[in-house]
């Protein structure tokens, strides 16, 4: 319903200016504007069809009004995703960093790794391509989910990431 979405993205907000104070509302708060300008016309005509199902005589005012609210849900998902999707690129910013990090280290370690008597290890190996999957399709869902996340959960997946990547490179075979 609407209002589960609409409860989700104000929790979300509030998180976020929990962290960014007056900053939230400048870089992340443009969402709904942006989104109001450029798609408010698509919104407001599919929401006048969806009224007219409803006149007439083989019209129907429960189809009409479930169809309005469909509308509706599905512009404050938009709007969610959009959300997300901006808080997700401000994590990116200081993220981007320590995943390059941790890819430059990992590659580093199996450099080392194929010169020396160590071994790799195809578990390690395995794990890292396995958390790393794991990670992202928990972000895919915590983008498209529109339900109430943590607001500290993009930088534990991007972290995560970062995690998983250097532990698949890491542990790659000597001779690919």
């Amino acid at each position: 319903p609407p209002t589960a979405i609409r409860n989700a993205w104000i929790a979300e907000r509030a998180a976020v200016y929990a962290i960014a104070g007056k900053g939230e509302s400048d870089v992340y708060g443009r969402t709904l504007d942006d989104m109001e300008k450029s798609l408010a016309s698509d919104f407001r005509s599919f929401i006048i069809d969806a009224q007219s199902t409803g006149q007439g005589p083989f019209g129907s005012s429960d189809l009409s009004a479930w169809a309005q609210g469909r509308i509706v849900a599905t512009w404050l998902w938009i709007g969610l995703v959009a959300y997300r999707l901006q808080v997700l690129m401000g994590w990116l910013v200081p993220g981007i960093p320590l995943v390059m990090a941790a890819y430059s280290d990992g590659q580093l370690v199996r450099e080392i790794r194929k010169y020396s008597f160590l071994a790799r290890s195809p578990i390690r190996h395995s794990l890292g391509v396995r958390v790393l999957w794991a990670v992202l399709v928990g972000l895919a869902v915590w983008i498209i989910v529109p339900l109430p996340m943590p607001s500290l959960l993009p930088p534990l997946l991007i972290v995560s990431i970062s995690y998983a990547l250097w532990l698949w490179v890491s542990n790659l075979q000597k001779r690919l």
